[in-house]
């Protein structure tokens, strides 16, 4: 809790500072629906890259902003309610864990976000009891126009905050699974992941936009379930604007 305290009081005042940049009038009420082919490598996979469908819904306009999982309602510009469904992370429905280590189920949870779509400061707690922990997001992330009209870049930072309920959720090996599987008995405290992506944008038509994606994560943590130290993924999909 100390070192989430003192990356709070360098989180804010940044986070303070960057929302008028990054809030892109632009992009007001601006949004798009649609999938793309992903290939990429958790970091919880015993069996290397994988490809898989990824749908791309987002949303930024007068109500709040949808960003993937996660959707915010505006009471002012700056503050929202948020709510999030938190896909299984450790499962063998998308990946192949390692042998003996049960399915961590996903969840839902409902918070609060103070910013923007590019410049947000997340707080969700867990409200299905499935592990009853927290997450605190900071989320950066901007447009950068290109030489051509259609092209647009967008470069993205987020650093992560698991309590230890939700980080004993995803990264603990009981006594059981460590008999099943191999891996060392483990007892997981809080845990910070680290991810960082580039989308780019490209619109093939006023109501049609290709996107292809990017991205990088790291979870901070000792637990043997970390099969990769760097997870990656990327994807190639369309979208139909709105």
């Amino acid at each position: 809790m100390k070192n989430l305290m003192r990356g709070m009081r360098v989180s804010i005042p940044l986070l303070v500072l960057s929302a008028p940049v990054l809030a892109q009038e632009q992009y007001q009420d601006y949004a798009f629906v649609g999938a793309g082919i992903t290939y990429g490598e958790s970091a919880f996979s015993t069996d290397g890259a994988k490809a898989g469908i990824e749908p791309s819904l987002f949303y930024n306009g007068k109500y709040g902003f949808i960003d993937g999982s996660l959707a915010n309602y505006s009471l002012t510009p700056w503050l929202g309610l948020s709510g999030n469904l938190r896909f299984a992370e450790v499962s063998d429905d998308f990946d192949d864990i390692p042998r003996g280590i049960k399915n961590r189920d996903g969840n839902a949870d409902l918070g609060i976000t103070v910013g923007t779509v590019g410049a947000r400061l997340t707080y969700l707690q867990d409200v299905t009891n499935v592990h009853d922990g927290y997450e605190i997001q900071l989320h950066l992330g901007r447009a950068f126009d290109t030489p051509f009209d259609q092209w647009v870049l967008s470069p993205y930072v987020e650093v992560d905050y698991r309590s230890k309920k939700l980080s004993q959720h995803l990264y603990n090996v009981s006594a059981q699974e460590s008999a099943a599987s191999g891996l060392a008995q483990f007892d997981a405290d809080e845990t910070w992941v680290y991810k960082a992506g580039l989308i780019s944008l490209y619109d093939i038509t006023e109501q049609w936009l290709a996107i292809a994606k990017v991205e990088f994560e790291h979870h901070d943590s000792n637990s043997p379930l970390i099969q990769n130290d760097l997870a990656w993924q990327i994807s190639l999909g369309g979208a139909y604007k709105f």
